[in-house]
Parts: C-alpha cells; structure tokens; sequence
C-alpha cells in the first residue's frame, strides 16, 4: 500500500506478480485450451494473439481464484504444462514399448 499524494490516505500499489498457479487453474486452463482449441467454428487460421485473446476470455469468466491472470501469463503457465505432459507421454510410450 502506499499513501496517496496528499498524505492523507492510502490507496492501492501497483499489481505485481499473482503468485503461483493452484491446482483449480491448472485444471480451468487445461479445460480452456480443449475448449478453445478445438472449437469448429473458429479454425486453425487465426493468430497468436487472437488464440489467447480467446483463450484468456474463457479463462476468466471461468476463474474464481480472485487473480487476474494476464494473457502473457496463461501463455507460460500453459507451456509449462504442456512440456510436462509430453514429457510423461514419452515416458508412457516408453513403458508400452
């Protein structure tokens, strides 16, 4: 918190870092990305930014944690998931073989 110009109140700092992802997020932005990926009516033939533009709008009407996750942030948690989960898909091939 910080005082306001006048001295005479507070107001609200700057948001900075949300803190870690709870396992609800994971699950939401897991759902989000099957939701969003594989909706017929958009297509593969879009951009990036408008990918998560969508991705972000689901996410948030969605989102009852109280933190606003910007789409930067979804992008990254989102890579992180998704090199885990190759990861333990390698492994499980490997274990079928």
């Amino acid at each position: 918190f910080e005082v306001d110009e006048d001295g005479e109140g507070i107001v609200d700092a700057p948001k900075g870092r949300g803190g870690n992802y709870t396992n609800v997020e994971d699950i939401l932005l897991c759902n989000t990305w099957l939701k969003v990926s594989r909706d017929p009516s958009v297509g593969g033939d879009q951009s990036r930014d408008a990918y998560w533009l969508r991705m972000k709008e689901h996410f948030d009407v969605r989102n009852e944690s109280g933190l606003d996750r910007s789409d930067r942030s979804l992008r990254s948690r989102w890579s992180t998931i998704n090199k885990d989960c190759q990861k333990w898909a390698a492994a499980q091939k490997a274990v079928d073989k």
